[in-house]
């Protein structure tokens, strides 16, 4: 009888933005990477705060 042995990945990496689990990986304990993830509305939600946040700073000054 074969039987089949799933490892468990204890790395994650994980869109820093929406949460998005991007990968995983093998790791020797719980480890937690945050990156940027390419799903096109989580970018677009980047890009929206990104031009608020300029007009804000403009109004500042």
């Amino acid at each position: 009888m074969l039987s089949k042995v799933e490892q468990l990945e204890l790395g994650t990496i994980l869109c820093k933005h929406c949460e998005t689990i991007i990968g995983t990986f093998d790791a020797e304990k719980v480890t937690v990477y945050y990156s940027d993830c390419q799903e096109p509305d989580c970018h677009e939600e980047r890009v929206k705060k990104a031009q608020q946040q300029d007009v804000s700073d403009v109004r500042l000054k």
